[in-house]
C-alpha cells in the first residue's frame, strides 16, 4: 500500500505524510515528497528540512488521522543515549558490570577490562570510549619525536576494540551505540550471557 501511494504521489507531484521508523528519530512524522522508488528505497524531498533524502521503504507507513502506528509495534524501541560522558557512565556502569567488565573512567574516557585468573586488572582495554578533540602527526626530527601538525577533528568521539576497526563519530550518540554494541559482543561472560 505504501509503495502504491509514493508512485501515485510521484506521478502526482504530490506530497505524503508519513511515519518513519529510521533515521536519527525512528517513528517520527514528517512530510516528504516523493522523487523516486526503486529496490525498496524512496528518494525524496523532505519538506521539514528542505533536504533530498533516501528513505528504507520497509521502515515507513502513510500518517492517517486518528489511526494508530501499525509500524511502532513491529520495531525495536530506540536505543536510548546520553548527553553526556558523566550521564552515560552513571546509567550504564551497572549494565556493563553485568557483563563481567571491570569499567574504568578518567576523565571523557570510559574503557572495559578483564581481570587475570587472580583477580588482577588487565591494563589495556579490551573497549574504550573516548574524546579526542585534537588530532596531529609524531615527528622524529633525529633525536625525538615531537609533535607537529595539530588540527581539530570532526569526529573527535573514538571507539575502539580488541580485533575490531577502531571507529570514529563525530556524533556522541552514535559512538555510545557502537560501545555497548562491543561491550556485549566481547563480554568476559561469553555470548551465552549476551543473547
Amino acid at each position: 500500500m505504501i509503495t502504491e501511494a509514493l508512485e501515485n504521489a510521484i506521478d502526482n507531484g504530490a506530497s505524503l505524510r508519513v511515519r518513519y521508523f529510521g533515521g536519527s528519530t525512528p517513528g517520527r512524522e514528517r512530510e516528504i515528497q516523493p522523487i523516486s522508488v526503486k529496490d525498496g528505497k524512496v528518494r525524496a524531498r523532505c519538506l521539514l528540512s528542505g533536504e533530498t533524502k533516501t528513505f528504507v521503504v520497509e521502515k515507513m507507513e502513510l500518517v492517517v488521522a486518528g489511526t494508530p502506528s501499525q509500524l511502532a509495534s513491529t520495531m525495536p524501541p530506540p536505543v536510548v543515549t546520553y548527553e553526556s560522558v558523566d550521564e552515560f557512565f552513571s546509567n550504564q556502569t551497572a549494565a556493563l558490570q553485568s557483563l563481567g567488565w571491570v569499567v574504568q573512567r578518567e576523565g571523557e574516557t570510559i574503557s572495559l577490562h578483564r581481570t587475570f585468573k587472580n583477580g588482577k586488572l588487565i591494563q589495556t582495554p579490551d573497549v574504550a570510549l573516548r574524546y579526542e578533540a585534537i588530532a596531529y602527526d609524531l615527528v622524529f626530527d633525529g633525536e625525538q619525536v615531537t609533535e607537529a601538525n595539530h588540527r581539530e577533528r570532526s569526529r573527535p568521539w573514538v571507539v575502539s576494540a580488541k580485533n575490531q576497526t577502531t571507529k570514529t563519530y563525530g556524533d556522541f550518540g552514535k559512538a555510545q551505540i557502537t560501545f555497548l554494541e562491543f561491550a556485549k559482543s566481547l563480554s568476559p561472560l561469553g555470548a551465552s550471557r549476551n543473547a
